[in-house]
């Protein structure tokens, strides 16, 4: 134990919601850019749960991304796996474009969980005509 390791507190620990918190602060960040639309649904996620949001600030303050990504899987089941990666795919997808940054970060989960491409084929086909507007014009 370090002489100043007291002062710093216990540290933060994730619970599966601060985990899907965290991986979706991930995606939102991941191209620079953060829209509207991805603060409305991170706040869909937590739906008032302040303590999620701090939780996963402070894991992503305290680990560099992309090793995040490890202490998320390892909070997480197959169902909430394949949830979260449906749910990142979905805010990567909030602005109507998946940018390369977007694609890799969730490309990265998606390794990481041991997901297949044949299980998140029908989620994210679903996903993009969800947010295909263009149907409407």
């Amino acid at each position: 134990m370090g002489l100043f390791d007291r002062l710093a507190g216990k540290p933060a620990e994730l619970t599966p919601k601060s985990a899907l918190v965290l991986s979706a602060i991930t995606i939102i960040a991941a191209d620079g850019v953060i829209e509207e639309s991805e603060i409305n649904d991170l706040a869909k996620i937590v739906r008032g749960d302040r303590k999620s949001i701090d939780v996963a600030m402070q894991v992503l303050k305290a680990n560099q991304f992309p090793a995040v990504i490890d202490l998320v899987a390892q909070k997480l089941d197959e169902k909430q796996k394949i949830a979260t990666l449906a749910i990142l795919s979905d805010i990567a997808m909030a602005d109507g474009v998946l940018a390369g940054e977007e694609k890799a970060v969730l490309q990265m989960y998606m390794d990481k969980f041991k997901i297949s491409e044949e299980t998140m084929k029908p989620i994210i086909e679903a996903i993009a005509i969800k947010n295909d507007f263009s149907v409407f014009n």
